[in-house]
């Protein structure tokens, strides 16, 4: 509530507020002329944000701004085109100024939380997703970030109902027929899995994310031919993304096809240097192979990017060395 009518002393602030507006007519005029000129500003940045020019877009916010320092919009626009820029800490500075100037603004709590899902800040984020919800609660996209997020803290059964909820809003939704499947997946829902891959690449028919599930999907069910056409299109659409060769190097690997496999682990590998859980898959495979030294290089490296990964990297290592000793020993 910005003005409480039972507190005499909020009132009077409300009264004299609207006595400055009323001054005189030149100061209205001056007032008039600022914010009209905010409104253009506001508007030709948005319409070079509209043609991704999303430096000129902040210039023209940030002049907006400057005539009127309360244009919450503004603050909330420009946040969009820095964040298009990757600029996370100023787009989230300009969300919070947004949300302090309006606090209803659904679409910057949902932003905002976005931001916040990213940089693992997961606790604010979920608040953030809630205040949307709660302001708008046909809002999809918030339905769709909050599910994200579960599905980060590995909540399958919330991510599942708040996923039910975006699609119900918006009942084509690819984006969130895959993530749905992807939860369903998880939870051992193999069919409810594969009718929402389905839908979603019906919806979109360029949703590689939702070729990569259906692959993964069909690897885990045995359809190995089949995942590799899936992992295939995935890379037709979106060749630069390490996790597709990943991906088809595992159905590949498990399709007895090692050398296509190693091809395509080396591909994910120069795609993204950093990738820990390909060297481990790698690994494997060299070890199965009898390159023992090799194998022993990629578990080093796995291990130094990410340390979590030694112990279920052990594992892995334990039990081929149990069902294979002759291929695996030194």
């Amino acid at each position: 509530m910005l003005c409480n009518h039972r507190s005499p002393k909020v009132t009077g602030l409300c009264f004299v507020l609207a006595g400055i507006l009323l001054a005189t007519p030149a100061a209205a005029r001056a007032q008039s002329s600022r914010a009209k000129s905010a409104s253009s500003y506001f508007a030709r940045g948005s319409e070079w944000q509209a043609q991704g020019e999303f430096d000129r877009a902040i210039a023209d916010y940030g002049i907006a701004i400057t005539f009127d320092p309360h244009f919450a919009e503004a603050y909330y626009a420009r946040a969009r085109a820095l964040l298009s820029k990757g600029e996370v800490e100023a787009a989230l500075g300009d969300l919070s100024r947004a949300l302090e100037l309006d606090p209803r603004l659904a679409a910057a709590y949902n932003d905002r939380g976005y931001i916040r899902s990213e940089i693992g800040e997961r606790d604010a984020a979920m608040a953030d997703f809630n205040r949307a919800l709660e302001l708008d609660p046909r809002f999809a996209r918030a339905y769709y970030n909050r599910a994200f997020t579960r599905l980060q803290r590995r909540d399958y059964e919330g991510a599942v109902s708040d996923l039910d909820r975006a699609i119900r809003v918006n009942k084509k939704y690819a984006a969130a027929y895959n993530n749905r499947g992807y939860a369903r997946a998880a939870m051992g829902d193999h069919e409810g899995a594969f009718t929402d891959f389905n839908r979603a690449i019906k919806l979109d028919p360029r949703h590689g994310s939702a070729y990569g599930n259906r692959g993964n999907l069909r690897s885990a069910l045995g359809d190995l031919d089949g995942a590799i056409a899936d992992h295939n299109r995935a890379i037709e659409l979106s060749p630069l993304l390490a996790e597709n060769y990943n991906n088809r190097a595992n159905a590949r690997s498990a399709k007895g096809d090692y050398k296509g496999a190693l091809a395509d682990y080396d591909q994910s590998l120069a795609l993204n240097p950093r990738y820990a859980e390909v060297y481990a898959n790698r690994g494997i495979l060299k070890l199965w192979l009898n390159k023992t030294s090799e194998a022993e290089a990629d578990f080093a490296r796995c291990v130094a990017l990410d340390p979590a990964m030694k112990s279920s990297l052990e594992q892995r290592i334990s039990q081929l060395q149990a069902q294979f000793p002759i291929q695996t020993r030194r």
